[in-house]
């Protein structure tokens, strides 16, 4: 598991499991609810070209940390064999995140059902 998500009251937190903290060079991401727009499987996403790296990691099936692609920054933490649950935000650092996780449909669900 690449990522602990975590769904309070007030915000959706991220936190990257064991060595993808080191990779990613997050400990913890915490977005309140009014900046997250939605949330999607989408399992193509990691065919495409994820744009420029900044901080983080790139292994043959495997991104950690932030990217810049045509002005928009996104935060990856995400091996090739997951399902990429992406979670687009608006007045945050980055405009979305591209996580892995155990039970991503739930995930997902979850988190489009507390988007106030």
């Amino acid at each position: 598991m690449e990522n602990k998500i975590e769904i309070t009251n007030q915000m959706l937190i991220v936190i990257p499991q064991g060595i993808d903290k080191i990779a990613s060079f997050k400990s913890k991401l915490e977005i309140p609810w009014q900046n997250v727009v939605g949330a999607s499987i989408d399992v193509g996403i990691l065919n495409e070209n994820k744009g420029f790296r900044n901080l983080g990691t790139a292994l043959p099936g495997y991104w950690a940390g932030s990217y810049d692609k045509n002005g928009e920054k996104s935060f990856f933490n995400i091996k090739k064999a997951a399902k990429p649950i992406v979670i687009q935000l608006r007045n945050e650092k980055f405009n979305r995140l591209i996580l892995g996780a155990d039970n991503a449909e739930k995930i997902v669900d979850a988190i489009n059902n507390n988007i106030k």
